[in-house]
């Protein structure tokens, strides 16, 4: 029924009835905190209304007790719901059975109780998941956090009762605890199917505030309803009308809201009587009470209408029920506001959204149906908080699963409305969108039925998407589209639906293919065998698996009426499941056979391999084909195995691969591997030969128990050779007593019986190793082979036919193995580093790379010795240690120690040398620093070759046992130490063209210093050249030649010390056409006589001269560089020498110091040349050219 403004009491005995439902549903209220907070003239006016029903003294004072927030007299208690399993997430908005159990369970630990008294308190437990349900679940989650939030990285509760919670609470909830009620007269009430009574109340009213354009979901009217204790009541619908100064038109539409913003229904417009009927049906459970808002979308443009008033009443509860209560229920007046600018968005489709007509099969999951955009304006942040679609297509909700909306990859589960069409997702605490940016918003579902039907995903309304700004916290209404509805793309529309979705058809199962298999190749078959492969084809099917009642394969052989017909013919699914047949072939003609099958088969979804066999009539001729042809467009009444609809299969007639008809047969012979070699004597588990066992023509697998072969020698004793064995790969085949020990004459057979007969698969080719082992006391220069003979003796048969096969020998001696000596021999190898320089107390500078060469045999090397070569400029005193590397593992170290100038490494790990191959180790070493109370000296050459006197470098042969002295040696260039060292880099000049100019730049360079010390220079060598054209009547030349050093990149601070500040040099005022200039340091003009570098520091140089170009030249150039050494220095006695002996030397281009102990003065003797220093090569650095 419906209660109006024109409300009246019918008689007293109805009142009666009327006042005690609603005390009831009062008393068993589970209030939203809203709902709580009830003003003192509204908890009068209840009272009023109890009082004039004529509620007793009692009721009318426990109803006092429950709006006040306390907990009336005489409630009922509730037992425990455990034990019970949760086995659905529940949220905010969830409803049913699992949300009371959730409610009790709660209740049941004061730690997480959702009330300690009044509504949502033991025994007011309702099946509705609101705020109170919310707190008390976010208080058990925190209770068990390291349980429930941890395992999904979160750390404070957030109210949904997701999977991990509802393991814990099964866990918790698995046995009965029972809660004694607190008065044993009490007892609890079962509601029954249906409520008669509905009481409506309003509830504390919005705040007046403004309703400014496009303001969406404004509210203006809180109303509360209850449900009489005797069942559970339906409210179908809530008539509101507007009042005030404001017209209809200042809404677009009129709309009910629940206590979480969700809407219900639809949005709709005022009619004639300024009346709009909104909402949908909505259960109110027996004995709870649910609060709703009557909201306002407001129209776009009220600027006409600015500052008036209006207000909507709720005037009428439309429901089967009794309804009680004072209406009309008048809200807020909200003003009219056209002046505030709130926030805005702009709509999209989604690259998500298929944006076109598309067909999926049942079956198929996660199918993105429909998507859209959402870009936030300028004017504020916005939170989206839910959204609503409509499915308008004719699918049910029962043919779609799993709908859920998805924003960047989280889903979220959607409430389908009563009808099934409407499927709303609330978006947890809702997603903010930062200003100008774009959120994706998406709706995927599984398709489990429907097929023909159609699914549409529209959003009816513009406010169907709760979006709300952050700043000002109005709902913002999203624009109208102008795109026209349609079924082949999406579309933004400027009516209903506002956002239109193409259209998805749902289909039966479909075929995506069927096909020849190629994992059943061409093959030989052989006769008279069951179960040979006549061909396979493969089925991809989408959407739900194809029943087919028979098919028919037709099969074209070679031989005509000739050959007999295929008996025993099946279908064999990959499992090796008969699916089909057995069945005999019928002469469709004469050289055609048909196979009728006749079973019904269902083929699974997605690909299946099929394979055809059967058995060969036994006069079938070798050579003889068999092509089996598959036309599955013929296949006898396909159809859905879930739908039983028909399912057109169109891919026609196509042929599987060609099967050949062959005996079983079986090909020997001696493999070409291992090629003839030297071995040595003592070898053990040595390969001879490779016997290969080639069954790739035999129709069917063959077998033989043992095979003779031949072993031929020279002069050795024929026991001399010992434990023969075939190996098929690391697998000996013949085993104990079966181990060959070879008697009698040269090239006798020497028969090898296997443990287990020997089957070599048809098609396939088997390769055994014939392994012996060699006696030590084999002279050199002996040999020795193993083949076969040309007629065997070899008893082969068929596997499956047992018929007898005569095998086919390719006689052969096999390779000769000639005894020779192993022997190690040590050398140089080509990647040694040549003459190098490095800073004292470097590690893992490389001395040198040895080769070494295993001959005859693999060696397992074991020790290296190691010989500090150069005594003439070094000691062990230099070095911290030597290292010895295979590649980039360590594998053996040694130390020099005193005056020894000889060492040993004994490998950390063993270091196998392959027979007649080259492997190589590389030499590192640690130095020794130098300075005050080091062992290092400066200049040392320090060089470390391999010592192969003796045992030093000594190995195991891996076969013969033997142990193998080295012989050969290296001679590596060597490593010079310096405490620190120089690093020379060329730069690039401002220019390259020439003209006369002073104070021109022609080279540029910089100079770092090792971080290991500080360096000093005292020489450059600065080579120029010069060229003009015409040669006899123009000049180029270069005056005044100046080095001016820099401490940064960008040459603007010069080194300090030198006058004129930064100048290097005295001045070279003479012409400079060609040739080197010295560029010295002269305390006497220039204020120092050496440059020092700091420690890891770099300086700039600059070569300048003034250039003049006389009598008009066409062309010219100046070329320049800096000079380098091309050895080092020849000093008498001594590594290092003062300045003035380093530039006796013919090599003087480059002089500098490495400061052994001190900064080291002119007349130390702790000078060298360039040689080697690092970017400056002996034939000098690479030229700058300034041309004309």
């Amino acid at each position: 029924m419906s209660l109006t403004k024109s409300n009246s009491i019918a008689t007293k005995i109805a009142i009666g009835v009327i006042g005690v439902a609603f005390v009831f549903g009062l008393l068993f209220a589970a209030a939203t905190p809203a709902q709580a907070a009830l003003t003192q003239s509204q908890v009068d006016s209840i009272i009023a209304l109890l009082e004039s029903f004529g509620a007793d003294a009692a009721t009318v004072a426990n109803v006092k007790v429950s709006l006040a927030g306390g907990t009336p007299t005489g409630t009922t208690s509730t037992a425990s719901v455990c034990p019970h399993t949760w086995s659905t997430s529940l949220t905010s908005g969830s409803s049913g059975a699992d949300v009371k159990a959730l409610q009790q369970f709660l209740n049941s630990d004061s730690a997480t109780q959702i009330a300690s008294s009044g509504v949502g308190s033991a025994g007011n437990e309702t099946d509705f998941f609101g705020g109170l349900t919310k707190a008390a679940v976010i208080k058990f989650q925190d209770k068990y956090a390291s349980e429930v939030l941890a395992p999904v990285g979160l750390s404070a509760g957030t109210g949904y009762f997701g999977s991990s919670s509802r393991a814990k609470a099964n866990a918790l909830c698995s046995t009965a605890v029972v809660t004694p009620p607190a008065d044993d007269d009490d007892t609890t009430t079962t509601p029954v199917a249906t409520g008669t009574g509905l009481s409506v109340v309003g509830g504390t009213q919005p705040t007046a505030t403004l309703a400014p354009d496009s303001g969406a979901r404004v509210p203006f009217t809180n109303f509360i309803v209850t449900a009489g204790s005797d069942g559970d009541v339906v409210m179908d619908s809530v008539s509101v009308e507007r009042t005030g100064l404001a017209p209809d038109a200042v809404f677009s539409g009129i709309v009910l809201l629940d206590s979480d913003g969700i809407q219900i229904g639809t949005s709709k417009t005022l009619n004639s009587n300024h009346q709009a009927t909104v909402g949908a049906a909505t259960t109110i459970p027996a004995g709870t009470s649910k609060t709703f808002t009557i909201a306002g979308n407001m129209a776009s443009d009220n600027s006409t209408r600015d500052g008036t008033i209006a207000t909507l009443s709720v005037v009428a509860v439309n429901t089967s029920a009794t309804v009680s209560g004072s209406l009309p229920i008048a809200g807020t007046a909200q003003t009219i506001n056209a002046s505030l600018s709130i926030g805005s968005v702009t709509m999209g489709i989604s690259s998500f959204d298929p944006n076109s007509a598309q067909s999926k099969e049942i079956g198929t999951t996660g199918v993105r149906i429909a998507g859209i955009t959402v870009t936030a304006g300028s004017a504020e942040e916005i939170r989206i908080n839910s959204i609503r679609w409509n499915q308008t297509g004719s699918a049910g909700s029962g043919d779609l699963s799993n709908v859920v909306t998805v924003i960047d990859s989280t889903e979220y589960a959607t409430v389908v409305s009563a009808d099934g069409k409407f499927y709303t997702a609330k978006l947890g605490d809702g997603i903010v969108v930062g200003k100008g940016n774009l959120i994706d918003i998406y709706v995927q579902a599984d398709i489990t039925g429907g097929s023909a039907r159609t699914v549409i995903f529209d959003i009816d309304k513009t406010t169907d998407l709760n979006i709300t700004g952050e700043v000002f916290g109005y709902g913002i209404t999203p624009p109208a589209g102008s795109g026209s509805a349609g079924t082949t793309s999406s579309v933004f529309t400027a009516g209903t639906p506002w956002f239109d979705n193409a259209t998805l058809t749902i289909s039966a199962g479909s075929v995506t293919s069927i096909q020849k298999a190629s994992s059943i190749a061409a093959q030989n078959i052989a006769v008279n065998v069951s179960d040979q492969p006549l061909g396979g084809f493969e089925t991809d099917i989408k959407g739900e698996a194809i029943n087919v009642s028979g098919m028919t394969l037709t099969v074209a052989t070679s031989s005509g009426s000739g050959g007999g017909l295929l008996t025993n013919v099946t279908i064999v699914d990959e499992n090796g499941s008969v699916v089909a047949g057995p069945i005999d072939a019928t002469r469709s003609s004469d050289s055609v056979q048909s196979l009728a099958f006749t079973d019904s088969m269902t083929i699974p979804v997605g690909k299946m391999v099929y394979t055809v066999k059967g058995k060969l009539s036994s006069n079938e001729a070798n050579g003889g084909t068999y092509i089996v042809s598959v036309t599955p467009s013929g296949w006898t009444s396909p159809i859905g195995d879930t739908t039983g609809d028909a399912i057109t299969i169109s891919q026609g007639v196509f042929t599987l691969n060609t099967m050949t008809v062959q005996a079983a047969a079986l090909d020997i012979s001696i493999s070409a591997s291992p090629v003839a070699q030297n071995i040595t004597a003592g070898a053990q588990d040595f390969t001879y030969a490779n016997l290969q066992l080639d069954a790739s023509s035999s129709g069917e697998d063959v077998r033989f128990s043992s095979i003779p072969l031949a072993m031929t020698f020279a002069t050795m004793e024929v026991t001399q050779v010992t434990t023969c064995q075939l190996l098929d790969g690391t697998t000996a085949l013949n085993t104990g007593a079966n181990v060959v020990t070879p008697s009698g004459a040269s090239d006798a057979d020497q028969t090898f019986t296997f443990d287990q007969t020997l089957i070599i698969p048809k098609g396939t080719i088997k390769t055994l190793a014939v392994v012996c082992d060699l006696s030590s006391g084999v002279s050199d220069d002996d040999s020795l082979s193993w083949g076969i003979n040309a007629a065997p003796s070899i008893t082969v048969t068929g596997v499956s036919s047992s018929s007898s096969v005569t095998e086919t020998i390719s006689a052969s001696a096999g390779q000769t193995m000639t005894i020779a000596s192993v022997a190690v021999v040590a050398s140089k190898d080509s990647s040694s580093p040549s003459y190098t320089i490095a800073s004292a107390g470097s590690t893992g500078v490389t001395a040198g790379v040895i080769k070494l060469r295993a001959s005859n045999e693999a060696v397992t090397l074991q020790r290296v010795g190691l010989s500090l070569t150069n005594t003439a400029s070094s000691s062990s005193s230099d070095l911290v240690s030597v290292s010895l590397w295979d590649g980039a593992t360590q594998v053996g170290s040694a130390i020099f120690t005193g005056s020894n100038r000889n060492a040993t490494s004994t490998l950390d790990i063993p270091v196998t040398l392959p027979k007649d191959s080259d492997t190589t180790l590389t030499v590192k070493v640690d130095l020794a620093n130098i300075g005050t109370a080091q062992t290092g000296t400066q200049g040392q050459l320090i060089a470390i070759d391999i010592d192969t006197n003796g045992t030093n470098t000594q190995g195991v042969g891996d076969e013969s046992g033997t142990t193998v002295n080295a012989t050969g040696s290296t001679t590596f260039d060597g490593i010079r130490m310096f405490k620190s060292k120089p690093t020379f880099a060329k730069l690039a000049i401002p220019s390259t063209v020439l003209i006369t100019q002073s104070s021109t730049d022609i080279y540029r360079f910089s100079v770092t210093a090792d971080s290991k010390g500080a360096i000093g220079i005292y020489k450059f060598t600065v080579s120029v050249a010069t060229s003009s054209t015409p040669s006899g009547t123009s000049t180029t030349t270069v005056t005044n030649l100046k080095v001016k050093a820099y401490t940064d990149s960008g040459f603007s601070t010069t080194v300090s010390g030198f006058s004129p500040a930064g100048q290097l040099n005295d001045t070279t005022a003479g012409l400079v056409s060609s040739g080197n200039n010295d560029v010295l340091m002269t305390a006497s003009t220039q204020g120092q006589d050496y440059l020092q570098i700091p420690a890891g520091a770099t300086y700039y140089f600059r070569v300048v001269g003034d250039v003049t170009l006389t009598g008009g030249p066409t062309s010219g150039s100046i070329t320049t560089n800096i000079q380098g050494d091309a050895a080092y220095p020849s000093l008498p006695s001594a590594n290092m020498s003062s300045t003035t002996k380093i530039e006796a030397d013919t090599n003087d281009d480059f002089i500098w110091s490495a400061n052994a102990t001190t900064t080291s003065d002119t007349t130390h003797s702790d000078w060298t040349n360039g040689y080697f220093v690092s970017g400056l090569p002996s034939d000098n650095m690479d030229q700058s050219v300034i041309v004309k």
